[in-house]
């Protein structure tokens, strides 16, 4: 008998491989993903002008607002990775035919891969439902879509996908799209009982993190090991772990001054040593769709990156880590439940919310 995990995650996975393969052949570009991702925006967007599609008890509680803001709306920025209430249309208040086309929109953003890791993470929020009773929501169903603008193969707009343990940030202009702050988190990172049990979510980024600072020498490891202790959550958040509240909006960039890279220099490394960085960054970056993905690849100079560990170096014991560079930044935290809780993230010092992308089209447009 197959779980409902496994199923689901077999079925998204199925088609997008034929399309990613036609993509593979005919080399599409950014521009040919953004039309996609206008095409089904638009069709989400229209349910929206169509009574005729929704029943009125429906209408009252799927509203414009929920779903469509505009392109300097503050919430672009209200990036969150906890379960709480914000703005953006709830997937248990959409309809049948919005959540599928909230799904084809995923689909224009995310390689098979990180389809999987999408639907896996939702789908943990189920086992939280069941075993956690702390007042907070919980579910497949308590993730938000939010569209910033006007859908446009060139002129500047966003979306994002989130929930607990789900930020993806998208950010297109003149044919070009990024992707940060990307935040991917799990609990319970490896399933410990049932029939699921031992399925491990995240597993690449944590194992390789791993692998790269048990390979290292005693003198290497001095200067890699940072910190006995791992700290409760990621730096690069707007979340204050203490206390569990959202940080002061004048607080969320703060890490650009305060985040500085530590630890060994990727450039000091050895070949086989390099080469699990190169893993990690790709297992990051290629969540996304090569024709996203490949640029940012290409970007990024591992011999510029340096690498941190803070914590235990033992499975399921807590457990820190860093790459970072003079833009590129990737964190990995597994701090609760014992080593049992990951958050991930990926941001961009230059590039988050598409603040270069929006510089460059301004300069383009005016001159």
């Amino acid at each position: 008998m197959i779980n409902r995990l496994t199923l689901f995650s077999l079925c998204v996975a199925a088609t997008p491989v034929i399309a990613q393969e036609i993509h593979d052949t005919f080399g599409s570009t950014q521009a040919d993903v953004t039309l996609e991702m206008v095409t089904a925006a638009e069709a989400l967007l229209a349910t929206l002008d169509n009574p005729a599609r929704a029943s009125r008890e429906e209408m009252l509680d799927i509203r414009t607002d929920h779903l469509r803001l505009s392109m300097d709306d503050g919430n672009r920025q209200d990036w969150s990775y906890w379960p709480r209430s914000q703005h953006g249309l709830l997937l248990s208040l959409m309809t049948t035919e919005q959540r599928i086309l909230t799904h084809e929109l995923l689909d224009t953003l995310l390689s098979v891969k990180g389809q999987l890791k999408t639907t896996q993470i939702m789908e943990l929020d189920n086992i939280l439902e069941d075993t956690e009773f702390v007042g907070q929501p919980r579910g497949f169903e308590n993730y938000y879509l939010s569209i910033f603008g006007v859908p446009s193969g060139n002129a500047p707009w966003a979306w994002r996908f989130q929930g607990h343990h789900l930020s993806l940030n998208v950010t297109l202009a003149g044919g070009n799209i990024t992707v940060t702050p990307s935040f991917l988190g799990a609990t319970p990172a490896e399933i410990p009982t049932g029939f699921m049990a031992g399925v491990r979510t995240l597993r690449a980024e944590e194992d390789l993190g791993r692998a790269l600072v048990r390979s290292l020498d005693e003198a290497e490891r001095q200067r890699t090991i940072i910190a006995s202790q791992a700290p409760r959550d990621i730096f690069a958040g707007n979340l204050n772990a203490n206390e569990f509240r959202l940080k002061p909006r004048e607080e969320w960039d703060v890490w650009r001054e305060t985040l500085l890279p530590q630890g060994i220099a990727v450039a000091d490394l050895s070949e086989s040593q390099r080469n699990y960085v190169r893993r990690i960054v790709d297992e990051v970056i290629t969540t996304y769709r090569p024709e996203i993905s490949n640029a940012y690849l290409e970007s990024i100079d591992i011999n510029d990156l340096h690498f941190a560990w803070m914590g235990s170096t033992e499975r399921r014991s807590p457990h820190y880590y860093r790459l970072q560079g003079n833009d590129f930044v990737f964190e990995f935290e597994n701090f609760q439940g014992d080593g049992n809780h990951i958050h991930t993230v990926w941001r961009s010092e230059a590039g988050d919310f598409g603040a270069d992308l929006l510089a460059s089209h301004h300069r383009e447009a005016h001159r």
